[in-house]
């Protein structure tokens, strides 16, 4: 069953004093809100063609945080996707239909969240019109247990009032794929019945936020997910620097009798074999190698499933959940049995590396030389590709780089002035350049310049499938301008430089 990004919203208001779950329904509608989202809809598979512009709905709901933002009113919370690439951010409520505007204070992607405020004019005139915000106070999702009740309130597309999601009951808690970022974090099941147009609320037990919905199966009735607010809480403090979540890439296998017999292990030993890590990526650099099978992290044994007893949560859950609570630099202890010996790796968090093809939150990398556009293929990309993407998904999206910052260049158009008959057959993957591979669309970019400053006139590009195309150097800066002002193309590369 296919899982998808849900507009959710599961919201109860902040008051003064303890209130039912199913409370007042006055206040609720002036403490969650309706998110209007304009923004940037880009074409990925081919970025040099000017944006299209669409409109998204969602939900949020005021909250306080003085720690990360002393001082600070008028804060909400909402999910990345409905926010992301925004040229104009607007609220509103279920008591009345005018818009405020809210400008983003910060965005995590990986974790599918986002903080934006409301501005001190703005949000004097939303308390005049619907009295003082109290925010929504934020709870322990360490708590929760399956089998808890909980409740939201949300602006589901199909009407414009506020609607109440009636009680669900938690049905898993355990560490999963979120589909905006493909990345893995703790996330919560739940029973609610919530539709497009909710993502972005509060979902709530005993009165208080203690999840973000943001998801849903698309083919079943009432299995909806939520981030749970420790998530939250844990990544807001790194909201503009992201680059200490460590996002550490790794392939783990289960253990089963035939492979512990091959590693000597006896039958009553917990542990995962390490698969596969990037050279010099995250856990290479704390000192783990392939075939090292883990035994233990931060002292909670790692069973034949990767999962360890964790306290705070009162269950069992994938490992990763211990990583996913450290930023890079904290302190990290690994118990692993390395060819046949037990070894213990003490050091700190490392940072991570880009996956292969990942999804991207900015414009695409790309350039278009002698008739040609390269493009990085990014998950962005494929979805763009509709069916042609398909292919592309299944050969690339669950492989990992070979290297460091190894990514996949695709040739997205051929451009007629070419003069290809028929290009369709040359749309894949640039694998070298006069026999050396290709890293990524800098490198390709690189590579090219060089070797044009070195007098060289033409080169030779060699695609998968041992297919080959001729790239005229001579010729192409005449061939490029006749491009972009027959097509209208602004920008021959991506504008700012490229980014990792």
């Amino acid at each position: 069953m296919a899982l998808a990004i849900v507009a959710l919203t599961l919201v109860l208001c902040p008051c003064q004093h303890l209130w039912a779950e199913d409370g007042p329904a006055g206040a609720v509608e002036t403490q969650v809100l309706r998110i209007f989202t304009s923004k940037n809809s880009g074409y990925y598979h081919k970025p040099w063609k000017t944006p299209d512009f669409s409109h998204i709905k969602g939900s949020g709901f005021f909250f306080r945080d003085e720690a990360n933002f002393p001082g600070k009113e008028g804060l909400i919370l909402t999910n990345a996707h409905t926010v992301s690439l925004a040229q104009s951010i607007r609220v509103s409520n279920g008591r009345e239909k005018r818009q405020y505007e809210v400008k983003l204070l910060g965005i995590c992607h990986s974790a599918d969240f986002a903080v934006l405020q409301m501005e001190p004019q703005e949000l004097k005139s939303y308390e005049t019109r619907n009295g003082k915000v109290i925010p929504l106070e934020l709870g322990d999702s360490d708590i929760l247990r399956v089998g808890d009740k909980v409740v939201g309130w949300g602006y589901p597309l199909g009407g414009e009032n506020l609607s109440k999601s009636e009680q669900g009951e938690i049905s898993r808690i355990e560490v999963n794929q979120y589909v905006y970022s493909q990345d893995r974090w703790l996330m919560v099941q739940a029973s609610l019945q919530q539709n497009r147009g909710n993502s972005g609320g509060p979902v709530l037990k005993d009165g208080k936020a203690v999840g973000i919905a943001f998801q849903g199966m698309r083919t079943t009735d009432r299995i909806n997910y939520f981030i749970p607010m420790n998530v939250v809480r844990g990544l807001v403090p790194v909201l503009n620097k992201q680059d200490m979540i460590p996002l550490w890439q790794y392939r783990v296998q289960h253990m089963f009798p035939r492979l512990k017999g091959f590693y000597n292990l006896l039958p009553d030993q917990g542990g995962v074999l390490l698969d596969y890590i990037v050279p010099e990526g995250g856990p290479h650099r704390f000192g783990l190698r392939c075939n090292d099978i883990l035994m233990e992290i931060d002292g909670h044994e790692i069973d034949n499933f990767g999962d360890v007893f964790f306290p705070p949560l009162g269950q069992k859950v994938d490992f990763a959940e211990i990583m996913n609570r450290k930023k890079v630099g904290d302190p990290l202890t690994i118990k692993v049995i390395r060819e046949g010996k037990s070894r213990v790796l003490n050091g700190n968090v490392t940072p991570g590396l880009p996956k292969l093809v990942p999804r991207i939150f900015t414009s695409a990398n790309y350039f278009i030389l002698g008739g040609v556009g390269f493009v990085e293929l990014t998950l962005n990309c494929i979805e763009n590709l509709g069916k042609t993407g398909e292919s592309l998904r299944a050969k690339y999206a669950e492989d990992f780089p070979k290297q460091p910052f190894e990514k996949i260049v695709i040739i997205s158009e051929i451009f007629p002035e070419y003069g290809l008959v028929d290009a369709s057959p040359f749309l894949k993957r640039v694998e070298k350049i006069e026999g050396h591979n290709v890293l990524n669309v800098e490198d390709l970019y690189d590579t090219i310049q060089s070797l044009a400053s070195q007098g060289k006139k033409k080169l030779l590009l060699e695609l998968a499938g041992h297919l080959q195309l001729p790239v005229d150097l001579e010729k192409a800066p005449e061939l490029d301008s006749d491009i972009q002002k027959k097509y209208g193309i602004l920008y021959m590369k991506t504008p700012g430089g490229y980014r990792r």
